[in-house]
């Protein structure tokens, strides 16, 4: 837990989150594991607020924080602004005689797999940002994003094949180019980004006469309000919904 020790933007998140930026929902999953330095914290939800809990013990100096601490406490959602997630909270640091206090903290969420956490230390200090990365979810043949997937008639069933989840045409359908996909066609490929979240690739195909497969474009899917909607998001931020059939 060198976090707390390193454990910047605290007082800044004002001047740099102009009031016309707060937004509703953030852009994207702070949730899930995340690692620092070889140090691995979880942050769930509860009721609106994201705490972290350390996933291993940790020694700082001849202080232990036992696993299960919550080092990152009750952080809420502030703003999207500049592209990035504003979280403002309290992170943990542990001074003398081993004692933890909470100190004001942001947390600047720049893509589901990245994240910098930025405090204001007693007197005013402000040491360099913080930077996690995601411990991406392991595959499970319980994922939610197995099953069928309707979007217009046509459905997308989605199973664990080796290291990916893909997605098969459960039936022949047309797409935009004039091309039919046949039936059994491997049209999504995708793991795991983070709880509720996928990134992978969608399959195109040439126009008529041939339509052969070709590029394998970029794409990402994540859960709507409930698990029973799933959305798949192109590069240009094209949103497609698909219900649970």
């Amino acid at each position: 837990m060198r976090a707390p020790a390193l454990l910047t933007l605290a007082g800044c998140l004002a001047a740099v989150v102009p009031a016309a930026a707060h937004a509703a929902t953030p852009k994207y999953e702070l949730a899930g594991d995340w690692s620092f330095h070889g140090d691995k914290y979880r942050f769930a939800d509860h009721h609106g607020r994201v705490s972290g809990r350390s996933l291993t013990s940790v020694r700082i100096g001849h202080c232990l924080v036992r696993r299960g601490t919550v080092v990152f406490s009750s952080y809420r959602f502030a703003a999207t602004h500049g592209g990035s997630d504003y979280w403002k909270g309290r992170v943990a640091l542990v001074g003398k005689g081993c004692r933890r206090r909470l100190v004001s903290s942001t947390i600047r969420v720049q893509s589901d797999l990245r994240f910098t956490e930025s405090s204001k230390l007693p007197g005013g200090r402000r040491p360099p940002p913080s930077t996690f990365s995601r411990i991406r979810p392991a595959l499970s043949g319980h994922d939610p994003v197995i099953g069928t997937w309707l979007r217009n008639g046509a459905g997308v069933i989605v199973k664990r094949e080796g290291k990916l989840y893909v997605g098969r045409a459960r039936e022949a359908f047309s797409i935009a180019n004039g091309c039919t996909v046949p039936a059994g066609a491997a049209v999504w490929r995708l793991r795991p980004l983070a709880p509720g979240r996928y990134s992978g690739t969608i399959q195109t195909f040439f126009g008529p006469p041939g339509c052969a497969p070709a590029d394998l474009d970029p794409t990402s899917w994540r859960f709507g309000a409930t698990r029973a909607v799933l959305i798949r998001e192109s590069t240009q931020g094209q949103a497609f919904p698909y219900t649970r059939g």
